[in-house]
């Protein structure tokens, strides 16, 4: 993995020597004591820059508020000035200046935001402005072994997804080079959905369910990986009595439906980014269970009591029972669920809420009584 203080370096090649090279003058803003967004001195860009920051607490939202005007203005209070110089004949120079339509060796006006430095599967995305200062393109990019993989995971759902598929981008372009992978994007305008946002969320997801098609859960990748993943024990084998031989109507699956991975427009528009986990013949209900349950673990920070009373709060609503109808899982809402928990306790392994999604899977399967076959 890159180190964090100098990704900028990593992501573009250098001039060698004293070759004369494309001169990058941007600001950096850091968190927890590493530089973690890069917005151009450009007052209006490195305003717009701050778009590829999905706030989620109200506090966090508030501060990003804060800095966008002041960006705007021109001040550059709580950023560092940094300079780098870019290879006049870097190809993912050239990349990002073509989503520009900027001229080859010209590196257009841009915005970086690093991912989670503890994963490595860490990457990058870089907003790509024209030269009006337009936000025209997201480019996505990966260093590592293991970041190029995901990318190219992404990259091959977006080209397999059905173009009918609602609320999903379509791939724009694609780079490959012997330093990093990546893959570019429409630029979508909004911000992560909030709370009276929700009433949109069953539609698009009954939209995502193919109901012309049926196929066994046993069948479906994720439940494939869970069954190789899950140790033995008392929880798996009940779970895979009872759903193994169920048939379900595949859905279009995400894998890490969140707040923080959706875009919603002025207009009320849904754009879902970041295809990594996607599949097409997932799960029906893992993408709500996932919506509801981890911004309560990782953004509110609720207790275990109040994520128990939350699910059983979605299980009773009349749209998630028409969902589930749609889909086929009803009847057996609980049981999907609990795998949901489990393959993210062992397949996933978040590196974040991974001990406080444990303790929710031990506590709705005591509540249901799973491991003794009554549920």
């Amino acid at each position: 993995m890159p180190p964090p203080q100098d990704f900028w370096e990593d992501l573009f090649a250098a001039s060698a020597g004293e070759a004369v090279g494309v001169r990058v003058e941007m600001r950096a803003l850091s968190k927890h004591g590493r530089p973690f967004l890069l917005v151009p001195r450009l007052p209006r860009a490195a305003a717009m820059a701050l778009e590829l920051y999905p706030a989620q607490t109200a506090r966090a939202r508030a501060a990003r508020t804060v800095l966008r005007c002041l960006l705007r203005a021109g001040v550059s209070l709580g950023t560092k000035d940094i300079t780098f110089t870019v290879a006049p004949g870097d190809p993912f120079a050239a990349f990002l200046a073509a989503q520009a339509a900027e001229p080859r060796g010209q590196v257009p006006a841009l915005g970086i935001l690093a991912g989670n430095p503890a994963s490595d599967g860490q990457r990058f995305l870089l907003l790509v402005f024209d030269a009006c200062q337009r936000p025209v393109a997201v480019v996505k990019a990966g260093l590592s072994a293991r970041a190029r993989f995901l990318v190219g995971k992404e990259e091959s759902f977006l080209t397999a997804v059905p173009r009918t598929a609602t609320c999903i981008p379509r791939l724009r372009a694609k780079f490959e080079s012997g330093r990093l992978r990546a893959m570019a994007l429409d630029f979508f305008a909004g911000d992560s959905p909030r709370p009276h946002h929700g009433g949109a969320l069953p539609g698009l997801l009954s939209s995502w369910v193919d109901p012309e098609r049926t196929i066994a859960i046993s069948a479906s990748p994720d439940w494939v990986r869970l069954e190789g993943a899950a140790p033995p024990g008392e929880l798996f084998a009940p779970l895979a009595g009872r759903l193994r031989g169920r048939t379900v109507h595949p859905a279009i699956q995400h894998g890490d439906l969140a707040p923080w991975n959706i875009k919603v427009s002025a207009a009320g528009d849904w754009t879902v980014l970041d295809w990594e986990r996607g599949e097409l013949d997932g799960i029906p209900g893992w993408d709500w269970f996932h919506y509801v349950i981890q911004p309560g673990i990782l953004v509110e920070r609720l207790s275990t009591t109040d994520l128990v009373q939350r699910i059983e709060t979605l299980l009773a609503a009349e749209s998630f029972a028409a969902y589930a109808g749609r889909a086929g899982i009803l009847g057996c809402e609980r049981e999907v669920l609990l795998a949901y928990l489990l393959h993210a306790a062992e397949v996933i392994k978040p590196s974040e809420g991974l001990a406080a999604t444990r303790e929710l899977l031990g506590a709705m399967a005591a509540r249901w009584r799973v491991t003794t076959g009554s549920a």
